[in-house]
């Protein structure tokens, strides 16, 4: 996904949520959004969205000498995020097919992303697990490749929302003879999964590899040798969240799942959903 006009107003308002996690006085604000302003003129046509968030993101860091800003509020919503899912599993258990309302679970916490919305967890969250539903729905074409599968790659996004992902990918691991790694940001960006983060929550170590990614999403572009290897293995490839729908996909690749909520215009307008729909999209031709 090449960035559009539309992508410059939405780097900058995210480096600005930046300054509210850090302690800083009104010129020294200034500064910073004056630094982040000008990275932009190394922008140039053809660029991904992600990686003119990372210009911007970079020279926040940059001008303040603070490299992981959400540190402490990505603990507090991996907490709050672990503190509801009791409520969420007993709901979930109930579904005509709980395997594809843990799916719901895990896309819905894409939602919980300071890269684009002020977040919170509460009873909203609750609300929209028990009434949303998928705008593309290609769960019957996962749930089928599922029964056939070895190994499955699953490219994590946001903190809080990966607590969902881990019940979801549990699930999976009880229901099919099916081993997982997980890929993670090899540095911190916004809130989004570092290895840190993804053992702070239960994920196993030997699980979770570092996909190469300093940015708020991946491509194979940046991937390392490591995931590579991964991502010609995989039976399944499973790409969470917006930033990593924006550097992949392009490829087209039966084995490819995105699952996210379209969260601006353009993204909306290339998946053919409306503005905070969610998506379960098989990335194949015609496959919409």
């Amino acid at each position: 996904m090449k960035a559009t006009a539309e992508c410059f107003a939405c780097v900058i308002a995210q480096a600005e949520r930046n300054l509210a996690e850090l302690k800083l006085n009104e010129e020294e604000k200034f500064n910073v959004m004056k630094s982040a302003v000008h990275s932009l003129e190394k922008a140039y046509h053809g660029m991904k969205p992600i990686e003119l968030s990372k210009l911007t993101n970079d020279a926040v860091k940059s001008a303040t000498g603070v490299l992981d800003p959400y540190a402490l509020r990505k603990s507090i919503l991996d907490e709050k995020a672990i503190e509801i899912l009791p409520e969420i599993i007993r709901y979930v258990r109930t579904a005509v097919n709980p395997l594809k309302a843990f799916a719901i679970v895990a896309i819905l916490g894409n939602h919980l992303d300071f890269g684009v919305n002020n977040v919170s967890i509460d009873d909203e969250f609750m609300t929209l697990v028990k009434s949303k539903k998928l705008a593309i729905d290609n769960f019957d074409d996962l749930e089928a490749l599922l029964t056939k599968s070895k190994l499955m790659l699953y490219i994590l996004d946001n903190t809080g929302e990966a607590v969902f992902d881990k019940i979801f990918i549990d699930e999976i691991k009880d229901r099919y003879n099916l081993k997982i790694k997980v890929a993670v940001r090899s540095a911190p960006i916004i809130n989004d999964m570092t290895k840190k983060e993804a053992i702070e929550i239960g994920f196993s170590e030997k699980d979770i590899i570092d996909s190469g990614s300093t940015m708020a999403g991946m491509t194979l572009k940046v991937a390392n040798e490591m995931f590579m290897n991964l991502w010609k293995e995989a039976d399944i490839i499973i790409s969470k969240g917006q930033g990593n729908f924006e550097g992949l996909d392009e490829i087209k690749d039966d084995r490819l799942f995105f699952l996210l909520e379209s969260k601006c215009p353009v993204i909306s307008k290339i998946l053919g959903v409306n503005l905070g729909d969610i998506v379960m999209k098989r990335n194949i031709l015609n496959s919409l």
